[in-house]
């Protein structure tokens, strides 16, 4: 086999081997970027949810508020 064939034929198997790898990074982008809208869709579907059931808008009882102690308000006397 000649040189220029050789040559010709290992540019080839590297131009191939480049293009595969691309390919195959690009379509693991495009999952990944797809994925990803998939995600973004179910958290603005769980916000949307919560703001229409109004769980968001929820008051959170205060462990001790002041005044009182661990067995609940104290008189004074």
């Amino acid at each position: 086999m000649s040189t220029a064939a050789k040559l010709t034929f290992v540019s080839a198997c590297i131009a191939s081997g480049s293009l595969i790898a691309y390919v195959h990074y690009s379509q693991a982008a495009d999952r990944e970027r797809l994925h990803e809208g998939v995600r973004r869709d179910v958290e603005r579907q769980r916000l949307k949810h919560l703001a229409a059931t109004g769980a968001g808008n929820e008051i959170v009882p205060v462990e001790n508020p002041p005044g009182t102690g661990p067995s609940g308000p104290q008189l004074q006397s």
